[in-house]
């Protein structure tokens, strides 16, 4: 009887303490539950996950910790914070973290670039100043004045002595036509007679000797029909020739171009008009100018590069046809990055003779065609004073282009406050807003740069540049005057950016997305690469 009472109060305690249990449990899980509420709504708040990424590889993001596929380095926490907030990434940095970093800033700002084109080129000779002496008759060359190649000659000089049986005959058919008893006849046949021998070389003064001396030349002087240096000479003495053939090649270096080799990919900086500064390596201390006139329509499918005769006057015959020449155009760069106008707008030229400049209307001194204007930049007409000076918004973004507000506000895009912008005018007079080279942050498909909002606080942002020029990029699109870029530290502070998840230079749209539960035995995700979808679980392939 006694040993059932003790087992019954066993039991009785044994269920207190299971209803005790019991009930502590239940209050529990409900506090824990209200705990977990919103004090507003009421409903639940859910604790965003903590993401574990590699300092080393920042595409691996794992909801837990543990190491690198890739490395093995241990995971460290990411702050992911800046992912899916719709506002422009931006990090603080320690000034602890700046001290190391090394980091520099200096203020977007306006001033004129120019771009110094430097190339290599060929002197050659002028072309339209090219000539030959041709024999019109056969005949012999008894006597040579010009018998050294490289003399410089005059119009008028003579050249050789020839003996020709043909002006012999031409000579004895004027003095005929000269003592023709028939006046009207004899006047025509002197006319004839004096036509032909024109025609074979001779000039006014020997035909007009010959009328009055009446007596025949055996041997006939020709002489040079240009000014200019002999190239080559094709006769010597005492040989024969025959009509048709080259005596003499003379060309006038008074004027030589310069062919320049230029890349195609250079080509938009060549304009027409520009001035072109040479120096040669056989003429140290000397620099000469020219002038660019056409560029040829044939690229070399060799060296990709295309030849732009450059005009040059050469007085004292220092250039040489065949020297090489060092060449460097300078071109003033405009708002859209393009080469400005040269100056010649608005003269006149001559289609077959660019190289022809004149202020007025008139004929080509070489080829009497009328002259031509060139077309020049179209100028935009003047803004009324009150719309010049009212001020206009636009988004420092660049969302919607140049569109600009009338009314501060908000972009309706990206919703940033719009900023100030200046009107054309002022651009244009006020140079070209640029940043340093060293602020540029480019991986080929898009240029970024990093912009100091405040002391440590970065943004990213990311700019359409124009061409490189004195060790400044045109900034066309993306920032504003007076905000400061970092030159020095830029690429640290993007691998913050990258190990927080943030957009970042090869990540436009951050490190985010669904993470995996964590690194599988023997996981790799081969050569270390970043992948097409980083945010995704790296693929694993077993180690041999």
């Amino acid at each position: 009887m006694k040993k059932k009472k003790i087992i019954s109060t066993l039991v009785l305690l044994v269920f207190l303490v299971a209803v005790a249990l019991a009930g502590y449990l239940t209050g529990r899980n409900d506090f824990l539950r209200r705990l977990s509420e919103s004090p507003v709504t009421g409903s639940p708040v859910l604790a965003a996950p903590q993401v574990w990424i590699c300092s080393m590889h920042p595409q691996i993001r794992l909801s837990g910790p543990g190491r690198c596929p890739i490395c093995e380095m241990p995971l460290i926490p990411s702050d992911s914070s800046a992912q899916d907030s719709g506002e422009i990434p931006s990090l603080q940095l320690s000034a602890q973290a700046l001290a190391m970093a090394r980091v520099e800033t200096t203020p977007v700002e306006r001033r004129e670039l120019t771009h110094a084109l430097r190339a290599v080129g060929k002197i050659s000779y002028n072309e339209s100043s090219l000539a030959t002496v041709t024999a019109r008759v056969n005949g012999y060359a008894e006597r040579l004045f010009v018998d050294l190649t490289g003399i410089e000659i005059k119009a008028g000089d003579h050249l050789l002595e020839i003996y020709s049986p043909e002006l012999i005959t031409a000579q004895q058919e004027m003095l005929i036509a000269l003592g023709t008893a028939n006046q009207r006849l004899g006047s025509s046949l002197v006319e004839s007679s004096r036509h032909k021998l024109r025609r074979w070389g001779l000039t006014e003064e020997q035909i007009d000797s010959l009328a009055t001396k009446k007596q025949i030349a055996e041997r006939v002087t020709i002489y040079s029909p240009i000014t200019g240096t002999v190239l080559a000479k094709m006769v010597v003495k005492n040989s024969s020739f025959r009509e048709g053939d080259v005596l003499y090649r003379v060309a006038n270096l008074d004027v030589v171009w310069a062919y320049v080799d230029v890349y195609e990919y250079d080509l938009p900086w060549i304009r027409y008009g520009q001035t072109v500064k040479l120096t040669a390596e056989a003429l140290p201390g000397q620099e000469y100018a020219g002038r660019v006139s056409f560029v040829l329509p044939v690229v070399n499918e060799l060296t990709r590069t295309i030849q732009v005769p450059v005009y040059i006057v050469n007085p004292d015959h220092a250039l040489k046809p065949g020297m090489f020449v060092s060449v460097t155009i300078q071109s003033l760069l405009q708002a859209d990055g393009q080469a400005a106008p040269t100056g010649v707008e608005g003269q006149f030229t001559c289609p077959m003779h660019p190289q022809v400049l004149n202020r007025s209307e008139g004929e080509c001194p070489h080829c009497g065609m009328s002259l031509v204007l060139i077309p020049g930049a179209a100028k935009a007409p003047a803004e009324p004073t009150a719309a010049r000076d009212k001020p206009k918004y636009a988004c420092p973004m660049g969302c919607e282009g140049d569109k600009t507000y009338s009314e501060q506000g908000n972009c309706p895009v990206c919703e940033m406050k719009l900023t100030a912008v200046k009107s054309p005018s002022s651009l244009s007079s006020g140079g070209l807003l640029v940043i340093p080279a060293s602020a540029v942050l480019d991986c080929g498909s898009r240029q970024l740069v990093y912009v100091e909002k405040k002391h440590g606080l970065f943004e990213s942002r990311e700019v359409v540049l124009g061409p490189r020029a004195e060790g400044f990029y045109p900034i066309l699109r993306g920032l504003t005057e007076g905000e400061r870029v970092v030159t020095r530290g830029g690429f640290l502070i993007d691998s913050q950016f990258q190990i927080s998840g943030r957009p970042s230079l090869l990540y436009p749209g951050g490190l985010t997305g669904d993470l995996p539960t964590g690194p599988k035995p023997g996981a790799n995700t081969g050569m270390g690469g970043v992948s097409d979808h980083p945010a995704a679980e790296p693929a694993h392939h077993e180690h041999k």
